[in-house]
């Protein structure tokens, strides 16, 4: 009837610690320019269309192959592919790869820290109790 919160299996220090760092990453610049970029991105009126009309000539060409029809199907996939450049190659897009790419790197950088410290701290300990 009632649910039970699941018990974490982080002690306290941890939790607080996992805290920080998000709290260090919501700071980050590079992360804070890729939200931004995000946001624009997410509510960018005309790339929000060019997705709809791409989307419209990718069912037409499908809808054109199944009643037989090569040359619509050939002109809709044409259309769609012209729309699909138009979108990969906007600013806004090209900005949002570019600083997808970098908050990645970042946060690959991060988690390979976070791991090699850990490896350490196990093998230090592993160590004193042999």
């Amino acid at each position: 009837m009632f649910r039970k919160e699941p018990e974490s299996l982080l002690d306290e220090a941890t939790k607080e610690t996992l805290e920080k760092l998000t709290q260090l990453l919501q700071e980050n610049e590079t992360i804070q320019t890729y939200q931004q970029i995000e946001a624009k991105a997410q509510n960018h009126a005309h790339l929000n269309e060019l997705i709809e009309q791409i989307k419209i000539k990718q069912k037409e060409a499908v809808a054109f192959n199944h009643y037989g029809k090569p040359e619509a199907e050939k002109i809709a996939i044409r259309e769609a592919e012209q729309l699909t450049r138009e979108f990969n190659e906007h600013i806004v897009v090209t900005s949002y790869q570019d600083s997808l790419v970098e908050a990645d790197d970042l946060l690959q950088q991060l988690i390979g820290t976070i791991q090699d410290e850990l490896v350490k701290e196990i093998e230090e300990k592993l160590t004193e109790l042999s």
